[in-house]
């Protein structure tokens, strides 16, 4: 096993975009196999045995995953043994949360905040944004959007272009635009 400073040093290499002054934070080993946008004003934190990017999956351009949060009290925790595909955004102003044992599909957004009023007349100033929580051992498919205030329960599947906007019960296969229960999951 390499030491910390080591993959540090190669951890360098592989970040293609660092911006902020935030925190990153990292369990060793995390594996990188895509290139990596970080906007880090606030925290990122990556658990132990996940995997950013996959060689033998879909990419657009150099297939790389794009995490921000925009600003100092803004927070991603992405838990332990996750597994991400490419061309992911992650996108935080207030907190994302991902447990441990999730599968993160191609093409997939999170994000807390609509970034701009729905008013015309408000529409200039930033949106309040929502916390989304995604629960342990959690699938989402390819191409899902997870938005403000969702929050998706232990061991469920979000079917792929599904747009999740508000609760999913644990052990739950959603799908659709807003996304609905097609059934249990035993």
């Amino acid at each position: 096993m390499p030491s910390l400073s080591k993959f540090k040093r190669w951890l360098k290499k592989r970040v293609l975009l660092s911006k902020g002054r935030g925190l990153l934070r990292l369990s060793e080993p995390v594996e990188i196999r895509m290139p990596v946008h970080l906007t880090a004003r606030g925290l990122i934190r990556i658990g132990k045995g996940t995997s950013l990017g996959d060689k033998g999956a879909p990419r657009i351009g150099d297939g790389a995953i794009t995490l921000q949060t925009r600003n100092t009290k803004a927070e991603i925790c992405i838990g332990s043994g996750c597994a991400f595909s490419n061309n992911i955004t992650i996108v935080a102003t207030d907190s994302i949360t991902i447990g441990d044992l999730c599968l993160i599909g191609d093409q997939v957004m999170i994000m807390d905040s609509d970034f701009h009023r729905l008013n015309p007349k408000e529409r200039a100033q930033p949106a309040e944004p929502m916390a989304v929580r995604i629960g342990n051992n959690v699938w989402l498919g390819s191409r899902v959007m997870v938005l403000k205030g969702a929050t998706i329960g232990d061991n469920s599947v979000v079917a792929a272009g599904a747009i999740v906007v508000s609760e999913v019960p644990p052990n739950t296969l959603v799908a659709g635009i807003p996304a609905r229960i097609i059934r249990t999951l035993d």
